[in-house]
């Protein structure tokens, strides 16, 4: 009996209800299917309607009748590998969802679904592909949502490895996109996948070799071609993702100028959602360009990998955009694991001309290539040609911008390869009449500032130059000889503090290369000059974070002894809450520091203090005795520790060497390595040499404070310039990032076109009375005068102060302010 497939679909429903009871029925339609597979494999051209419709009705309900459908699945698998380009391409559809169904309910190994899957990519059918590739996705990631699955990620990734070396280029690019998208969503995250990709950079088609280069790359797959999507735009769909916009400037001002206070209240807090959003999304945005440099990092052999690919690089014949990526590619790689590539230099030096097509990426990929491992003598001729050709008189402002730019992260990577002749030619270039130019020569000078001043001319170093600044020598390299921060560590161990979670801003410019005295090369927060107590102002200048407390302390330091004892106080509270301890007192708790009684000169005042219940300074008294309590209590908890510790440090010993350090103790040395023992006191020598820099050391203190902004901001890009010298090797160099902002030139069309767009909706031009005229209608004032009726002596007289008029103004010694020689 055949069945149409309104009766196959009842019959289905009715199966998964009874299955005993519908059993005949399903053996009969079973062994329909039986034959009509035979019949198929006859003569595979026949119409294949009702076999499509037998293969979906048997797998929908094979999981009722496990026994009688063990065979189902390898006959489906076996005419798919034997026939699969042969078959009908809606046939070829329903036997692979009816594997896929099979596979989701657990009825089919992966291990031996997957392989065929993959050799399906073949088939010239985009449908099909599309389907297996979101079902082998979606079947890997649920997969290892659980736990790794190594012994299915190892079967497939090494069936992908003959795969991508298949000649095929749709099975190549399709497999290779899978791969892509494994990484992309971090089921994939090791070495097999990344040198599993990096196979296919080797592979003879130019379209799967361009694919696994923007792979490395960054890029997004999608944008190659069609068979090359990602689901992005679907995924987000479905997760029911939206695009955030950033706030405008009306709706800023709403949410703080507008509206009652609870309304405003709500309005700043949905702005600040909405940034914290956008923040999100811009860093999310930008970790996915770094996705391809990350994998670089676990390349298994990645000198040979360069080696190979600068090989095929030189003897290409590929477009200009794939040589391009391939230069790109190398020089990453190149410049991440610092290898010796040293014939990749000379081979870019022919592409640098400011002629050259796309040129600020190939000067992009030579900066990404240098590192301080690179011999001097090999990028010298190459900076030469950079210079000769980009920057000279003659060449125009946007080609001199790029040269300086790309000479200056040149110099950054490698600043042996800088002489003194050509660094002060280019520094010339500062005073050039064009702004872009002149900025990205200061820019080279700003660099050389901190790498080697030594270079510049006497008038380009700055006041605050340090002359024994100079690069490492080639091959140079500082060998720790401890582990970092454990110095830290001894020394709080020593003073027996804890180490604060707080960071102690530190803004004062400590006196250490001046004379001695008390506020002409320092602004100091303490009051030491009137007291006469110099250390308690070198153990407070540490202490002080705000300038409205610098304020307070230096007016009460000029005051009389009340003052003196609040200043004490607040002294007192500082030492403690920074766990350091007032000279002459190491021997005593911080406790007992708390009850000393003052001077005699200054009892009296700290009588009256205590005799106010309440007041600021028995409050702080009562919170800086809570907190050297806790730091007892704390202590007595790590005492053990700390005893031995103290031994070792008592003997001369490294705390490394005594003891292995525990999870406890890398968290103190992490705490103290935020606060200021290091980073801001490196920050204090910075604002003090710019303060210097800026003419500033001997001047009053509230010139200085009004230039802390400026000297703390340049002090941050003095440190961001050596952060990024440290971390080089793991930042990319954009060739955005290489050209100034210039305006494009126009031609008298395009100049024509913007006066006319300027024109649209723009009122037409005349007098404002002409314009009025023409909206209300009616007479001109002046108009209205001559029409006037008027009688005959006023018109007369009118007539006469026009004549008069007229006469003085051909006449001007008539006129009245006429003065005679």
């Amino acid at each position: 009996m055949v069945y149409s497939a309104a009766d196959l679909l009842k019959l289905q429903a009715n199966i998964k209800r009874d299955p005993d009871g519908y059993k005949d029925e399903f053996m009969l339609q079973y062994r329909h299917y039986q034959a009509c597979l035979q019949l198929f494999q006859l003569k595979p051209s026949q119409d294949s309607k009702e076999f499509a419709d037998c293969i979906t009705f048997i797998a929908q309900v094979s999981k009722c009748y496990p026994t009688s459908t063990a065979g189902f699945a390898g006959e489906l698998m076996c005419l798919l590998e034997e026939q699969q380009a042969r078959l009908d391409a809606a046939l070829r559809r329903s036997m692979v969802q009816a594997l896929i169904l099979l596979r989701n309910r657990n009825q089919l190994d992966p291990v031996l679904l997957l392989p065929l899957l993959f050799k399906l990519f073949r088939v010239n059918d985009k449908q099909l592909r599309e389907m297996l590739f979101r079902h082998i996705i979606a079947d890997l990631k649920a997969a290892n949502q659980k736990g790794r699955n190594e012994r299915l990620n190892r079967a497939v990734q090494a069936f992908l490895f003959n795969v991508l070396a298949d000649d095929s280029e749709l099975a190549a690019k399709k497999s290779l996109a899978v791969l892509g998208e494994l990484w992309r969503r971090h089921i994939w995250r090791d070495a097999r996948t990344v040198n599993c990709i990096a196979s296919a950079v080797f592979h003879k088609s130019p379209a799967v070799m361009a694919a696994a280069l923007k792979f490395f790359l960054g890029q997004d797959a999608a944008a190659a071609g069609d068979d090359e999507g990602s689901e992005d735009e679907a995924e987000d769909a479905e997760r029911g993702k939206t695009v955030v916009v950033a706030p405008t400037k009306e709706e800023v001002y709403k949410a703080t100028h507008k509206g009652t206070k609870s309304s405003k209240r709500k309005k700043q807090a949905k702005l600040k959602r909405v940034m914290a959003t956008l923040k999100k999304q811009v860093r999310k945005e930008s970790a996915l360009g770094s996705e391809g440099f990350a994998a670089m990092h676990l390349l298994h052999d990645p000198q040979g990998f360069a080696e190979r690919l600068f090989g095929r690089l030189q003897g290409s014949r590929e477009r200009w955009e794939t040589r391009l990526d391939m230069m790109a590619v190398l020089s990453r790689v190149v410049g991440v694991h610092k290898l010796l590539l040293l014939n990749f230099y000379p081979f870019l030096q022919k592409y640098i001309a400011p002629h050259q097509r796309d040129v600020t990426q190939v000067l992009a990929a030579l900066a990404g290539a240098v590192h301080e491992l690179v011999p001097p003598e090999s990028l010298a001729p190459v900076l030469r040609q950079l210079v000769d050709q980009f920057v000279h008189d003659r060449a125009r402002p946007e080609v001199m911008t790029v040269g300086l730019k790309a000479v200056r992260e040149l110099s950054l990577r490698c600043p042996l390869v800088m002489s003194e002749e050509l660094l002060q030619d280019l520094s010339e270039y500062k005073r050039f009449r064009d702004k872009e130019v002149a900025t990205a020569a200061r820019g080279l000078i700003g660099a050389f500032r901190e790498l080697n001043p030594a270079l510049l001319a006497k008038r380009d170093r700055g006041r605050a130059a340090d002359l024994a600044a100079a690069p490492a020598g080639y091959g140079e390299l500082a060998a720790a000889g401890r582990l970092e921060g454990a110095e830290l560590l001894e020394a709080d161990l020593a003073r027996g503090g804890l180490g604060s979670d707080e960071d102690s801003e530190d803004y004062s410019l400590g006196d250490d290369g001046d004379d001695g005295e008390g506020s002409s090369g320092s602004w100091e927060t303490d009051s030491e000059g009137e007291g006469g107590e110099g250390e308690e102002g070198e153990e407070s200048e540490e202490a002080a974070s705000e300038d409205g407390e610098q304020q307070q302390q230096q007016q009460s330091g000029s005051s009389s002894g009340g003052g003196e004892s609040e200043e004490e106080d607040e002294g007192d509270e500082e030492a403690v809450s920074s766990g350091s301890e007032e000279p002459g007192s190491e021997d005593e708790p911080a406790a007992q520091q708390q009850q000393q009684t003052p001077p005699p000169q200054q009892q009296g005042s700290a009588k009256k203090q205590q005799q106010q219940q309440g007041s600021l300074s028995s409050l702080k008294k009562q919170l800086a005795a809570a907190k050297a309590a806790k730091e007892l209590q704390q202590q007595q908890q790590l005492g053990g520790a700390d005893d031995e510790a103290a031994a070792a440090l008592a003997a001369g010993v490294p705390i490394e060497m005594t003891r292995i350090l525990t999870e406890e103790d890398f968290k103190r040395m992490r705490r103290l390595q935020r606060r200021a023992l290091i980073k801001q006191l490196q920050r204090r020598a910075l604002i003090k040499s710019a303060l210097a820099r800026h003419g500033l050391a001997g001047a009053s203190e509230a010139k200085k404070r009004r230039a802390v902004a400026a000297a703390e901001a340049e002090a941050d890009e003095a440190l961001a310039l050596a952060s990024k010298k440290a971390k080089l090797s793991d930042a990319t160099v954009a060739a955005d990032d290489l050209t100034g902002r210039h305006k494009k030139r126009k031609n008298k069309e395009e100049r024509l076109a913007s006066v006319m767009a300027g024109r649209e909706g723009r009122e037409a031009f005349g007098s404002r009375t002409g314009i009025k005229k023409k909206k209300q209608g009616g007479l001109s004032e002046r108009e209205k005068q001559r029409s006037k009726s008027m009688p005959i002596a006023a018109r007369i007289q009118q007539l006469r102060n026009r004549s008069v008029k007229a006469r003085n103004k051909s006449n001007p010694r008539h006129f009245k302010g006429h003065v005679r020689k």
